[in-house]
């Protein structure tokens, strides 16, 4: 079965086309008329200069939006890494609220740990985009304990547990890991903020 092309499809290509060639030919006529008349050639001056700062705004435009892609990637990372915070925070509410509280060779309890801490590989393994310069100079300290310099900084940040982590540990990294969810928060909010203006 062959599939039609939409009618009229030609005559859509050929618009942009004609738009190009139209303002081409007038570049060259106002070039080719240049010199030969002093009032046309302020004509010719004013529509270079048009040019030229249209060149300008377009650069603008183009460095704004990488700006934005930045932003965009960042926050995405961010994120992410947020969510993750919030299933290790989860697992390890479960050991401490637990009541009674697990005998430490439970397998339940193992399992929990064992969980946290694959999470905390998929934390390790996230890329963190670095954010645009005007963002991360503003802040700087923040950017560089969230692991944007230094990627060791993150894995440090967050905290590891093994199978047989007692109680105390338990509370430790779950401070831990609200502290840097707390940075995590205010990285997004600082992003939020640029993007406001």
């Amino acid at each position: 079965m062959a599939i039609d092309p939409i009618a009229g499809s030609e005559k859509i290509m050929a618009v942009p086309d004609a738009a190009g060639k139209i303002y081409q030919q007038a570049g060259r006529e106002q070039e080719a008329k240049k010199g030969t008349d002093p009032a046309r050639d302020s004509d010719v001056i004013s529509f270079q200069m048009a040019n030229s700062t249209m060149g300008r705004l377009g650069s603008v435009n183009e460095e704004l939006n990488l700006v934005a892609k930045g932003i965009r990637e960042t926050d995405g990372a961010l994120r992410e890494a947020s969510g993750i915070m919030d299933r290790m925070k989860d697992r390890l509410d479960v050991i401490i609220k637990n009541n009674p509280p697990f005998p430490s060779e439970s397998a339940e309890r193992k399992e929990i740990l064992m969980s946290y801490t694959s999470l905390r590989k998929e934390i390790l393994k996230l890329t963190f985009p670095p954010p645009p310069p005007p963002v991360y100079e503003k802040n700087t300290a923040l950017w560089e304990k969230l692991g944007f310099a230094d990627k060791e900084k993150m894995t440090g940040s967050v905290p590891d547990l093994s199978e047989a982590a007692t109680d105390t540990q338990v509370r430790s990294a779950a401070r831990g890991i609200e502290e840097l969810h707390a940075a995590v928060m205010q990285g997004r909010n600082e992003l939020a903020m640029t993007v406001k203006g």
